[in-house]
């Protein structure tokens, strides 16, 4: 339900970000799997389990592109950040990840070492990625992005944009 939508909620969702007890605060962005831009009656009916993130989008009011435009280049592009942030972590902790929050030491208020040295651990900690040793809770995988709108127009935004294309 959305904030505010219910007696208290903002209160609620104010208290729950700062529990400490909460030991994966993280897992409110895993298992990400696509971003949608579309109308929001596009999704308002299909299950799709808190895997995708939503930006409502009508091609119809934009003619020139300009706002889809803003959209690719702001919200799409932290999406995919988001998104390998989870990949790469997931794939290889070690190198990609943070470790374990169990030994995490904090280092100038922008990155964790592992115990009492080593490198600088930037990626997500093994408690955000999986339930138990081998299974994980973000599979990894490449985000999908769905646009409703002509395609032209998404061709003409991609080709003028060299930071859109992969």
């Amino acid at each position: 339900e959305r904030l505010g939508a219910t007696r208290n909620s903002i209160s609620h969702a104010q208290t729950n970000a700062s529990n400490w007890g909460e030991t994966r605060p993280e897992w409110g962005l895993a298992k990400n799997a696509s971003f949608i831009i579309a109308p929001r009656k596009a999704t308002q009916n299909l299950a799709l389990d808190g895997r995708s993130f939503l930006h409502s989008y009508d091609w119809k009011t934009d003619k020139e592109g300009h706002v889809l435009e803003t959209i690719m280049q702001g919200p799409m592009v932290v999406t995919q950040w988001i998104n390998n942030h989870y990949y790469f972590s997931t794939v290889d902790n070690d190198k990609f990840g943070g470790g374990t929050k169990v030994t995490h030491n904090i280092t100038g208020k922008f990155g964790v070492v592992q115990g009492n040295g080593g490198d600088l651990k930037t990626g997500l900690p093994w408690e955000s990625l999986y339930t138990f040793k081998d299974e994980p809770y973000h599979p990894p995988l490449r985000l999908s992005v769905v646009i409703q709108a002509p395609l032209n127009q998404v061709k003409s935004i991609l080709a003028k944009n060299d930071n859109l294309k992969a």
